[in-house]
């Protein structure tokens, strides 16, 4: 069987330093795990991770820059009303910078990569709609700036300003996975057997979110906000959906689909970057048995 190797990266804002560690682990007790890949997917912080491993990071470097990003600065308030965006996000834009040379397009890229934005204008006039940025030969996403595809997956709503109309895919697929999936088999892009896929999904970390109050009588004011979890019905409609991406996946390829998600000791958010210390901790600590074993059977060759 000719093996096509996905990779899949999920969003979570800091939480990708998680993700990043995980991945240099694995790469450690098997070199060349990335090499093997045919397509890299990710969503927002995922997007990056995804772009930067096609560009022919090495998951050593990924991890270095994860890790020593001033995730402070990337998160720094500017605004603590609802009537603009939090973050500037001029940080990001330069740390972006700084991997990606200045005029890199998908195209030139030395993977096939899938990253998920979201247009919330139609120039058109037709609606709004998702955007999967990628570099397959028939794409008309190909030609697209690296940068212009890392500043569209990442524009999180109310944490920073949307660019050109585009904001983080997050809202549609916080876990790329089943969008990566339909991506390698469409005959017009990958055009690749079902039978032939094997996907490794990479979160950034799983939160046991949970409601114990009774909602029978909640209304608009109390599902936006709670005390636990703060904006119940945005968290639950990210979180539900990635959720269920994850077992359409693995009832489409069962065996051939691992989702590597540790559950966090405690609840971190996107842009909590003073918990990065404990996640690159828990990504250390992470016992990586179970997944060491399905790359054994399943991605090797």
């Amino acid at each position: 069987m000719a093996k096509y190797r996905i990779l899949a990266f999920d969003g979570g804002g800091v939480r990708g330093v998680l993700s990043a560690t995980l991945l240099k682990r694995l790469e450690d007790s098997f070199p060349g795990l990335v090499h093997k890949a045919d397509l890299v997917a990710g969503t927002s912080i995922g997007s990056l991770i995804a772009l930067a491993l096609a560009f022919g990071l090495s998951p050593a470097r990924l991890a270095e820059i994860t890790s020593s990003v001033d995730w402070g600065a990337v998160f720094r308030r500017k605004s603590t009303g609802f009537l603009r965006p939090m973050c500037g996000g001029t940080y990001g834009i330069r740390a972006i910078n700084s991997v990606f040379p200045p005029g890199l397009r998908l195209r030139d890229l030395s993977k096939k990569v899938l990253a998920i934005s979201f247009r919330v204008t139609a120039p058109d006039g037709d609606s709004w709609a998702p955007v999967f940025f990628n570099n397959f030969p028939p794409s008309k996403t190909k030609d697209t700036s690296v940068l212009e595809v890392a500043l569209a997956c990442t524009a999180v709503p109310a944490y920073f300003p949307s660019h050109r109309g585009y904001i983080d895919g997050g809202v549609v697929a916080n876990n790329p996975s089943v969008a990566a999936l339909s991506a390698a088999v469409d005959p017009s892009l990958g055009g690749q057997s079902i039978e032939d896929v094997v996907l490794l999904s990479v979160g950034t970390g799983r939160i046991l979110y949970r409601i114990d109050a009774d909602t029978t009588s909640w209304g608009a004011m109390q599902w936006a906000l709670h005390p636990s979890p703060a904006t119940p019905l945005i968290t639950l409609m990210v979180d539900g959906v990635s959720q269920c991406h994850t077992t359409f996946s693995r009832q489409i390829l069962g065996e051939r689909y691992y989702r590597l998600d540790p559950v966090l000791p405690e609840p971190i958010g996107p842009g909590d970057y003073k918990a990065v210390p404990k996640l690159l901790r828990w990504a250390e600590e992470t016992d990586l048995s179970a997944v060491v074993s399905w790359v054994k059977r399943n991605w090797l060759d």
